[in-house]
């Protein structure tokens, strides 16, 4: 068989029709890629005989587990063919021009390692949920522009990194930062890869024109006490793994007071303590993590504290009002 020119990586976890739709918008893009594409569908919730029923050109990937967020693409990129890998969540959907537009972007530079679309909320389709990635010198890593109209993100543009409810990916760079860290399970996986990347001189692209719908937090919830511990570990992690020493000390104050103050404020207003136990989860691990990382960590350039912290407000406000929570 001839090589796809992109391998699409969907994991599936416990839903069903989004998963459908998913699926197909997946095989209408595809038609619309030069070279076409190979769909590989990692089976992280027991859903292999639905995946199979609903779509049979998709190569099923059965770990046997739940390998989570970022296993489970490792598991899927590890089987990729292509020289390109995307990803999509499978509670979103792209429109039929999507993965076309992410390639024609993504190939117009060598150095693009990474390609970012604009991914609408699903319940709010006039809003934005993310234009890539963008991480502030607290190491508060946010979706641009989430919660703002299209037209705040209709520029194309160099941004930190893509969002992989929908990102195309070059798979020799993924290959070259070692993929996806398995160990962060779910959230902010992303983000380690968009910084390790940028640490490795690798460019990320937006592309307005990549269009994809995405539910969001569909399988914790908003709100979720196991999506506040995880965020708050990988947090953690995201930080002892990327960010030089100069830039620790430079915003440790800064860190304590807003790590301090959201846990506090998620404490009264959800009653749990799931992001001081992450945090704290985390931390066990630093000495470790920095060790690991030491000879590739290099400073990137960071956005500025404020800014960063005030987006990251407004995002989770998008993201409640999204998901009715």
């Amino acid at each position: 068989m001839p090589t796809p020119t992109i391998s699409v990586v969907v994991l599936a976890y416990h839903q069903r029709e989004p998963l459908a739709r998913c699926l197909q918008a997946c095989v209408a893009a595809g038609a619309e890629v030069p070279g076409g594409i190979e769909l590989i569908v990692v089976d992280n919730g027991g859903l292999a005989d639905f995946v199979r029923e609903q779509c049979p050109q998709a190569r099923v990937i059965e770990p046997g587990r739940n390998l989570g967020f970022a296993g489970g693409v490792r598991a899927g990129t590890q089987a990729a063919g292509g020289p390109w890998i995307a990803l999509v969540n499978d509670d979103a959907y792209v429109e039929s021009s999507a993965f076309a537009a992410l390639l024609a972007a993504g190939a117009a530079d060598e150095q693009i390692g990474a390609v970012a679309a604009q991914v609408r909320f699903a319940a709010e389709p006039e809003r934005i949920n993310s234009a890539g990635i963008a991480v502030d010198a607290l190491g508060n890593a946010v979706e641009r522009f989430a919660g703002f109209p299209l037209s705040a993100a209709a520029a194309a543009g160099p941004v930190f990194g893509a969002s992989a409810a929908l990102a195309l990916y070059r798979a020799r760079m993924l290959e070259q930062l070692g993929g996806f860290d398995e160990r962060f399970f779910a959230y902010l996986e992303d983000v380690d890869v968009a910084w390790r990347a940028q640490a490795a001189g690798w460019l990320a692209w937006y592309e307005p024109a990549a269009v994809a719908y995405h539910h969001g937090s569909s399988s914790t919830g908003a709100s979720a006490p196991e999506k506040y511990f995880l965020v708050g570990r990988n947090r953690v992690r995201l930080l002892a793994r990327n960010a030089t020493r100069r830039q620790l000390l430079r915003a440790l104050p800064g860190i304590l007071v807003y790590d301090s103050a959201y846990v506090a404020y998620v404490a009264v207003r959800d009653r749990t303590l799931a992001p001081l136990r992450g945090r704290l989860a985390g931390l066990r691990d630093w000495r470790r993590l920095r060790r690991e990382t030491a000879a590739s960590r290099h400073e990137v350039a960071l956005a500025p504290a404020i800014a960063g912290s005030l987006a990251l407000w407004r995002m989770h406000g998008a993201y409640r009002r999204a998901s009715g929570s």
